[in-house]
């Protein structure tokens, strides 16, 4: 059977966008084409007794023409509250929003390596973890010697108890395993009553140097809201492995920044290939931009928000969570979770003020809190 030059370019075409169109969670595909992944995870607040209601999504791809495409997930969280995923834990980690009733989970889900489909998941347990507001996934590799690395990874997480908890390994612990000691580090953050927590890229050459932003609604002054960063995070995880117990007079902030004339700050995202920050912030979200330049230093300093998405034409009423693509050569929009409208709201990266959402989308009556979204050009890190 002959085949006419057009209709070979066809069936390279169509092979083409075959190969770019199936997902993988952490591999190169083997003819070494990039494999294009835009996850939204959504964390729900609702919760029944029976724990019947299923509430973590997962909106795979989420920058096509709509948001339904969902993997809908029944998670032990008592109501949704932060979620995070890392592709080095190959896991989803969600903790509960504390709202309706108290747990001390935070549940560690993974996910399958070739379509990205979550497991059963295992819990971390701890009487701390009543009221997370933040988690984060801290990296550290050492290297070993000529041949490679060992990587240590810690689960962070801080709660409105004003402590930092950090868990090593968090892959390899939870009620599935059991046994293993929990916590590796207590920190507490002194009169800072945490609302978010965030890892930035820092201004030295060694990757493991990570700025940790802990945003706040009360640090003790009548200074307002803002962030405390903290600049000695390895120091306290990997230099200083042996204490437990770390008090707020050794852990002290670098700097702290206050926002002008706003409070409420809640949920963070951070996209260091855009040089972003977005924060929510009553019925806004207020941007940042150059965030590793506006985070360093030392002291106190306040400042304005660069500019804000809220207004009548936004929609936007109670919003409670905030992820930006972080894609330069892909990424196009913003997303933001609202309670009080129940909707996800997704705007253009470029958009600001009082501006309509370039789409929006409702999950029954389900009430979404914190997102995170998972978007990589390439997926060999």
């Amino acid at each position: 059977m002959k085949f006419s030059f057009q209709t070979c370019v066809i069936v390279l075409f169509a092979s083409l966008i075959g190969v770019a169109s199936c997902k993988k969670l952490d591999d190169e595909p083997e003819n070494g084409l990039p494999t294009l992944i835009s996850r939204l995870y959504i964390s729900f607040s609702d919760y029944r007794t029976n724990n019947s209601i299923k509430n973590l999504m997962i909106v795979d791809p989420a920058d096509t023409n709509t948001l339904n495409n969902t993997v809908q997930y029944l998670s032990p969280a008592k109501g949704g509250g932060p979620v995070l995923f890392d592709p080095n834990a190959t896991s989803i980690f969600q903790a509960s929003s504390g709202a309706v009733t108290q747990d001390t989970f935070i549940q560690r889900i993974p996910l399958d390596d070739i379509y990205g489909n979550p497991g059963d998941a295992s819990q971390l347990g701890f009487t701390g973890f009543r009221n997370v507001v933040g988690l984060g996934y801290y990296s550290y590799a050492q290297q070993n010697g000529p041949g490679g690395s060992a990587v240590t990874n810690f689960l962070l997480a801080a709660t409105g108890g004003n402590m930092l908890y950090a868990i090593s390994r968090p892959e390899g612990k939870g009620g599935s395993t059991g046994g293993s000691k929990i916590i590796d580090k207590q920190i507490s953050l002194g009169t800072i009553i945490p609302t978010s927590l965030t890892l930035l890229e820092g201004n030295t050459a060694d990757k493991n140097e990570k700025l940790l932003l802990v945003g706040f609604e009360n640090d003790g002054t009548s200074k307002g809201n803002g962030f405390a960063v903290y600049t000695i995070l390895k120091q306290e995880l990997i230099d200083r492995p042996r204490d437990t117990i770390v008090a707020a007079s050794r852990f002290v902030p670098t700097l702290k920044v206050y926002v002008q004339g706003k409070t409420d700050l809640g949920a963070v995202s951070y996209a260091p290939n855009r040089k972003l920050l977005a924060v929510t912030s009553g019925a806004e979200v207020l941007f940042f931009r150059n965030p590793k330049e506006l985070f360093t230093g030392t002291g106190e300093k306040t400042v304005p928000a660069d500019y804000v998405i809220g207004g009548s034409v936004t929609g936007l009423e109670e919003p409670t969570g905030v992820a930006i693509d972080d894609r330069i050569e892909n990424g196009k929009f913003l997303y933001i979770s609202d309670a009080k409208n129940r909707k996800i709201s997704r705007f253009k990266l470029t958009d600001e003020g009082n501006v309509a959402p370039e789409l929006t989308q409702e999950y029954g009556t389900l009430t979404p809190n914190y997102i995170f979204l998972d978007a990589r050009e390439r997926t060999n890190f």
